[in-house]
């Protein structure tokens, strides 16, 4: 009886790191590195297709984005403006980066003022070789099978898991970007 509370309690704590490891991934992928303040700021995906992104004000419609494509669009009559860019296939608000940047693009243009480069996205590779926006990110799987070097769609599949020692202690912080501790 003993052993199988062990392993179920086992079994809890595991799925809640993992779960925790999950969010720590998709907040970390929705973070842009700033340049200006070395600092990191969230961008928000929107649901937006990217054929029909952008507006224009002088078409009065919306005309498609392509990668690395970044714009501005007003709202509240002018008074307010809003950041976007289309990275990896997706529509994001990159208001808080841009304002960190101190962007000034005029809004609700024709042609897109600017373009941002993200340098290369696949390892080994350089200049503006890139992975296909089509190609779907890696996934906790695959991330946690390379990590453990695991086959993929093994890793919970591991069999029984054996207790931890009472003993071992793991930090609680989260690196910093140097790898470091905080």
């Amino acid at each position: 009886m003993g052993k199988r509370m062990a392993e179920n309690e086992l079994s809890r704590s595991v799925n809640e790191f993992l779960s925790k490891l999950q969010d720590d991934l998709k907040e970390a992928m929705n973070t842009m590195m700033c340049s200006r303040c070395q600092g990191k700021h969230r961008r928000f995906e929107m649901d937006r297709e990217p054929k029909s992104a952008r507006y224009c004000a002088e078409c009065n419609k919306l005309h498609p984005a392509e990668e690395g494509d970044f714009w501005a669009e007003s709202s509240m009559l002018g008074l307010k403006i809003t950041y976007f860019a289309l990275m990896d296939g997706k529509v994001y608000d990159i208001t808080e980066w841009a304002g960190c940047q101190r962007v000034g693009i005029s809004p609700d243009t024709h042609r897109v003022p600017y373009h941002i480069s993200f340098g290369s996205r696949i390892p080994g590779t350089s200049g503006r070789q890139r992975a296909t926006p089509d190609a779907p990110p890696a996934d906790l799987q695959d991330f946690l099978s390379r990590i453990f070097q695991v086959p993929p769609g093994q890793i919970l599949a591991l069999g029984p898991l054996q207790p931890l020692s009472p003993t071992a202690q793991y930090p609680r912080e989260k690196p910093n970007r140097s790898g470091g501790r905080k």
